[in-house]
C-alpha cells in the first residue's frame, strides 16, 4: 500500500472515530430530550360541568389549556401545561432544537456511513492485492 493512501485511510479511520462517538453523544441528546419533553402539544376547552355555567350553553368550553400529550408505556398521559401561551413557549423551542439535532443526527450517520464503505472498499483492494 502507498504512503499516501495508508496516510489517508488513516485519517478516515480516525474521522470514522471521532464521528462515531459525536453520534453517540447527539443521540444522547435526543434521547434525554425527548424523554423531558416529548410528545405533543395540545389545545383543549373544558367543560366544568355546572349546568348553569355559559359553557354548558355554548360550543366551548373554559380554555385554552394547554397539555403535553404523550404515550408512557402504551398510554396516552396528557400532563397540563397552563393557561397562558407564554406557558407553552419552551415546549415549542423543544421542539425546534429537537428537528435540528435530528437533521444534525441524520447528517453525521449519512457521513458515518460513507466513510465506513470507503474504508471497508479500500480495505478489501488491499487485502485482494496482497493474496
Amino acid at each position: 500500500m502507498s504512503a499516501g493512501l495508508y496516510s489517508q485511510l488513516s485519517r478516515m479511520i480516525k474521522e470514522e472515530k471521532v464521528l462515531a462517538e459525536q453520534i453517540k453523544q447527539v443521540q444522547k441528546e435526543v434521547d434525554e430530550l425527548f424523554g423531558q419533553y416529548g410528545g405533543s402539544i395540545q389545545v383543549r376547552f373544558i367543560r366544568c360541568g355546572s349546568p348553569n355555567c355559559y359553557c354548558a350553553r355554548r360550543t366551548k368550553g373554559h380554555g385554552p389549556y394547554y397539555y403535553l400529550e404523550r404515550r408512557v408505556s402504551g398510554k396516552v398521559q396528557m400532563i397540563y401545561l397552563g393557561k397562558n401561551k407564554m406557558d407553552v413557549n419552551h415546549y415549542n423551542n423543544y421542539h425546534c432544537k429537537m428537528s435540528n439535532l435530528k437533521k444534525r443526527l441524520r447528517a453525521m450517520k449519512r457521513r458515518h456511513q460513507q466513510l465506513h464503505g470507503v474504508i471497508m472498499s479500500i480495505t478489501q483492494l488491499v487485502k485482494t492485492n496482497f493474496e
